[in-house]
């Protein structure tokens, strides 16, 4: 009587845990809101929250439609356009907590199912994702809720079970084009529906054509907004271009190889970034939580089949068409492994050691969260550093910047800056600034430099603005060069 005493004393005690962890947390992130727009892509989604552009990049294609609707829902009630869209992502992501619960729920106990929720929820880099201006934090919320969805189909039938995953699969892609991949959640749901003869070819044909009319909801909303669907086909196409063979740093476009572009993926974004949250600590609980799941990895693939096939499909698409610079492309396929390996452990490993290193990584990531989450509220970008030296500077200067301008003219700083990608139209440019002192970001003078160009003797270093990496890995160190007339 006593033991089982101790052992309903045990699991309330996490539930307890768990739920408290996860309302702090929630409650901190709106204490500390990013109201930050310091790269070119969280102002594109920012601006867009004053008028929906996409040919003015406000924001860029595909123009993330629901992620904006509910920026401006938000907006309502916050008034800075950055923080609108922050403060959606949380709450959005929040209310994850419900379908991370429930797909628990199919696999362990009640008090897992809580454990399993706060572990994943409080995963550092995870929220320091969801707490940016950018459609990523939404778009992992929707993930959850489709990834829901089509278990919840899988197990049981009904018709409107298996309408729910098209509709959520919608407003995926709607908040983030680039979660595509993991419509093979639907592949796998269409398939097992009919190799288990719960479908037949017409209501098959149905589902299919079901779920294309959804998404055309909001494409045709973005074509009319373009004013032809002539002009979005060639907006798409000049995005898509320039994403897999310019700017988009791909296995296309990229100087490393596929093998360098593996071990990037899997060792510094994955591993160092999405599940250690850069931390030593979390890094060796993550370690050993994945050796005691190691002993049953061929029952985890049997049971978890579609969190590994979700989880491998995008990890094809982040390996080849992805920045790895950004490790944030990779959060989705964290969530998945978290998960894999959450649910393995807490079914197999039920000895109240395995949920010791638990409650140790939950308070390792509550520890690291709050750190993470405050500075990254509260310490100005780099790009924003630039931006108020730059408000000090002679009226008679110009800066020549690569993305760093966009940030520059969201400020509204009053000294000119141009956005330069060649030396030879920088060569030209600047003879009508003859009169003027000439700056260059140390981005510019790294593309010039990767072009073949000496520019020894010709620029000396005037200030460098730093800030953590963690939050924007490509501009988190600007230096500002003076050019030698």
């Amino acid at each position: 009587m006593k033991f089982h005493s101790n052992v309903n004393w045990f699991h309330k005690f996490l539930i307890v845990t768990s739920i408290a962890a996860i309302l702090f947390l929630f409650w901190y992130q709106l204490r500390h809101i990013n109201a930050f727009a310091a790269t070119w892509d969280q102002v594109d989604y920012s601006l867009a929250l004053e008028r929906f552009d996409i040919m003015a990049m406000q924001p860029h294609f595909p123009g993330y439609p629901y992620f904006i609707l509910g920026g401006l829902f938000v907006h309502q009630i916050v008034q800075n356009q950055a923080a609108s869209l922050t403060v959606f992502n949380i709450l959005f992501y929040f209310s994850t907590i419900f379908p991370i619960y429930k797909l628990s729920r199919g696999y362990v106990t009640k008090s897992y199912s809580f454990m399993v929720s706060a572990l994943i929820y409080s995963s550092s880099y995870v929220l320091v994702t969801v707490n940016q201006p950018m459609s990523e934090g939404a778009g992992l919320a929707a993930l959850w809720w489709f990834f829901w969805s089509v278990d919840r189909a899988l197990r049981k039938k009904g018709f409107v079970r298996d309408l729910v995953p098209l509709v959520i699969f919608s407003i995926l892609l709607g908040i983030r084009l680039s979660y595509l991949p993991f419509g093979v959640g639907l592949i796998y749901l269409f398939w097992k529906k009919w190799s288990d003869k719960q479908y037949t070819l017409i209501p098959l044909c149905f589902q299919i054509f079901f779920a294309l009319i959804l998404q055309l909801i909001w494409v045709c909303g973005l074509i009319i907004s373009e004013g032809s669907i002539q002009g979005f086909v060639k907006l798409s196409l000049a995005f898509t271009s320039g994403h897999f063979n310019d700017w988009g740093n791909t296995a296309v476009s990229s100087d490393h190889s596929v093998w360098s572009r593996v071990i990037t993926l899997l060792f510094t974004n994955v591993f160092w970034h999405g599940l250690s949250s850069l931390s030593i600590c979390i890094a060796s609980i993550i370690i050993v939580i994945s050796l005691l799941g190691l002993s049953y990895f061929k029952w985890s693939i049997k049971t978890l089949s579609l969190a590994y096939l979700m989880a491998l499909s995008y990890f094809i698409w982040a390996l080849l068409a992805q920045n790895l610079e950004k490790p944030r492309h990779i959060v989705p396929i964290v969530l998945f492994i978290l998960f894999i390996l959450l649910i393995t452990i807490a079914k197999k490993h039920t000895h109240p050691i395995t949920a010791a290193i638990c409650l140790c990584l939950l308070m390792s990531n509550i520890i690291n969260s709050i750190h993470m989450i405050h500075s990254q509220a509260s310490e100005q970008p780099a790009s924003y550093q630039l931006a108020e030296y730059a408000k000090t500077m002679d009226k008679n200067s110009i800066i020549y910047t690569w993305e760093e301008t966009r940030v520059l003219q969201y400020l509204d700083v009053p000294v000119p800056h141009k956005r330069i990608l060649t030396y030879e139209v920088f060569l030209h440019d600047k003879t009508y600034y003859k009169n003027n002192k000439i700056y260059l970001t140390s981005k510019v003078i790294e593309g010039f430099s990767n072009q073949g160009n000496d520019l020894s003797g010709k620029i000396k270093k005037v200030k460098t603005f730093q800030s953590n990496p963690i939050y924007d890995p490509v501009y988190h160190e600007i230096s500002l060069y003076e050019w030698i007339q």
